[in-house]
């Protein structure tokens, strides 16, 4: 049965399913706020419309997130911890937080995919576990600093960065290190996305990169734009020391075609960069974890243990280039507990004495909150912010929370002209519960159809499951 059956057949399934919880979807009037004596293990059940404000979202912004006075540039920040104040008017504010990932996986290969990529070694151990600090130093000046212990260099750096905001027309001047910006993807934040793992466009995309970039958003919330100047060899500790094509830049736009609700909406975007190829050389697929869209890193780079991470099944190892001109174009479709997602992605380098090479990538998936549940929409940055759940799992109702139900196909291309890299096409059906905000299993099973040569053909299979909590 091809790819394209299974998918259609797991579409369907995901409507007649449906059927069984056509209750549970809130389209009455909305529900006041629960009084004081109210279940503090139930969480509000929101109504389609919903306003900003009334939901849990925390930015940095000074004034921002609960009980502020306007709408923080950026939400999704937990906030479980207390804030450390400073005790002057408008002084420096803080708050702390994380990210735990726990996970486990089990192969199975084909005799193929051994020769073509190695034993890959069933593996279970922490994805991610980030600690965060955020907060103001004035109203116009934000920060943030997060701490990677499960990064393949331990610690790392991930988003650590400064914003000037409040600039007229240029409205948040961000400097440091931050994911650029080059699709929907990436740009929301991991622990949003509806699978365990981005798909392999991430390959092609520079994702978190020390550079300087501006954003903003029309006065209606309907378009945003970031645009941002980077260098490209930035390493896992944020460092970038070369003076050879060490330079790129790149944008991307946003717009909501359609705004029927906060619920029902249609998003496009779109990103085009150019970059140049550091110590004129450039490499797609040099870490495992998207190709196929799960992995784990063991050790640090450059040291015999990190051998054993999961490799990637798709790399085009470093090869000569001069520059690189990298597209984007993104949608996603919203019609309350049905989400419709798609991106297809290219790189086309330009190689010195010899033709250009072309990498493309395209993935699309379909979602379903089987318990009437959306994924919320950032007008600030357009990309998918924190799922509130109806209910909350608690005593007497442990598989309370909201459930989710996903299918996915992804293919990425690094074999063009003398370059082979290998072509995957990954199949992905997943299970999510989001037993509160914070809280959050995945259940993710992915079939890998690798063409590389010499080998040829190659299949593996992939049963994935992850533990999730931030605050």
């Amino acid at each position: 049965m091809s790819l394209g059956r299974i998918f259609l057949g797991l579409a369907l399934g995901l409507l007649c399913c449906q059927c069984a919880f056509t209750q549970s979807v809130d389209s009455g009037p909305p529900t006041p706020p629960p009084s004081d004596d109210a279940n503090p293990n139930e969480a509000p059940a929101f109504p389609r419309r919903v306003p900003i404000s009334s939901l849990i979202w925390q930015g940095p912004a000074l004034d921002a997130g609960p009980g502020g006075s306007e709408e923080a540039v950026e939400y999704g920040m937990a906030r479980l911890l207390p804030t450390v104040g400073s005790s002057k008017p408008g002084g420096p504010n803080v708050t702390f937080g994380g990210l735990i990932q726990a996970d486990a996986g089990w192969f199975n290969q084909s005799t193929s995919s051994r020769l073509t990529v190695g034993d890959v070694q069933d593996a279970a151990g922490l994805r991610r576990a980030r600690f965060n600090a955020f907060g103001s130093v004035s109203e116009n000046i934000d920060f943030r600093m997060a701490l990677d212990f499960a990064a393949p260099a331990r610690p790392s750096f991930v988003d650590t960065f400064l914003d000037f905001t409040k600039i007229p027309l240029l409205g948040t001047i961000r400097v440091g290190q931050f994911r650029q910006p080059e699709g929907l993807e990436v740009m929301t934040a991991q622990r949003f996305g509806v699978f365990m793992e981005r798909s392999s466009n991430i390959l092609l995309m520079p994702v978190r990169r020390i550079g300087i970039g501006t954003f903003n958003r029309t006065a209606d919330g309907r378009s945003t734009w970031f645009v941002s100047a980077y260098r490209t060899g930035t390493d896992q500790y944020a460092d970038d020391l070369n003076d050879n094509g060490a330079y790129a830049s790149i944008g991307r736009m946003t717009w909501l075609a359609w705004d029927g609700d906060y619920d029902r909406y249609f998003h496009l975007g779109g990103s085009f960069g150019f970059s140049g190829a550091t110590n004129g050389k450039i490499q797609y697929g040099r870490l495992g974890g998207n190709s196929p869209e799960w992995g784990l890193f063991a050790g640090t780079i450059g040291t015999p243990e990190f051998a054993n991470s999961t490799p990637s099944f798709v790399n085009t190892n470093q090869f000569a280039a001069l520059n690189s001109l990298l597209s984007n174009f993104e949608m996603a479709w919203t019609y309350g507990p049905l989400m419709v997602q798609g991106e297809f992605t290219t790189s086309q380098v330009n190689r010195p004495e010899q033709p250009y090479a072309f990498f493309p990538a395209y993935y699309g998936q379909i979602s379903w909150f089987l318990s009437g549940e959306h994924h919320p929409y950032n007008r600030n940055l357009g990309v998918m912010d924190r799922v509130i759940p109806r209910t909350n799992s608690a005593p007497g109702n442990p598989f309370g929370g909201a459930w989710e139900i996903a299918a996915r196909i992804s293919s990425i291309d690094l074999t063009s002209e003398n370059i082979n890299g290998g072509k995957l096409t990954d199949g992905t059906i997943g299970l999510s519960w989001y037993a509160n905000p914070y809280t959050r299993l995945y259940f993710n099973f992915i079939h890998s159809f690798l063409q590389k040569d010499p080998i040829g053909p190659s299949n593996a299979n992939v049963f994935a499951m992850r533990a999730q909590l931030d605050f």
